[in-house]
């Protein structure tokens, strides 16, 4: 009965050493096995640094932070520029309107004065008395009389 008794315990250790490599080497991989930090890098949170690894780690955090900054400024140069495009652009256009505008503006103060100049030339004609030749030429002498009787 000792017998029996052994080799369960001896079965149940081995197959127990047996389910805890294979759990160890999918937890941590053949570097447990060895010596803990050869396989799996030698990194992990909790892993001291001495002071060269530390300043290492800052300068390429400052490295990384002075390339986001720079490409920040970049983004921002860039859009910066698009937008004075699109404002210069606007101006262009309202200036090219605004040209536009005076020439017409221009055009129309000229065809006003000439009509202006016209009327006025009209109303005078009213007030001048006309040859009957420069009228009517070829027609002869016109006689014109001035009714007595008023008119009804």
């Amino acid at each position: 009965m000792a017998e029996f008794a052994s080799k369960g315990v001896a079965g149940s250790g081995l197959g127990l050493g047996i389910a805890g490599t294979a759990l160890g080497l999918l937890n941590g991989g053949l570097g447990n096995l060895i010596g803990g930090t050869m396989y799996n890098g030698g990194c992990s949170e909790n892993t001291l640094i001495n002071r060269f690894e530390l300043e290492q780690s800052n300068k390429i955090a400052k490295l990384e932070s002075d390339v986001a900054l720079r490409d920040a400024n970049i983004y921002n140069d860039q859009k910066s520029l698009e937008l004075y495009k699109y404002f210069d652009g606007e101006i262009k256009r309202i200036d090219k309107t605004l040209c536009e505008q005076a020439v017409y503006n221009a055009t129309q103060t000229g065809a006003i004065s000439c009509i202006q100049n016209q009327i006025a030339q009209l109303q005078s004609l009213t007030k001048l008395i006309v040859p009957n030749t420069s009228v009517c030429p070829g027609w002869g002498n016109v006689t014109i009389t001035h009714p007595t009787t008023p008119a009804a």
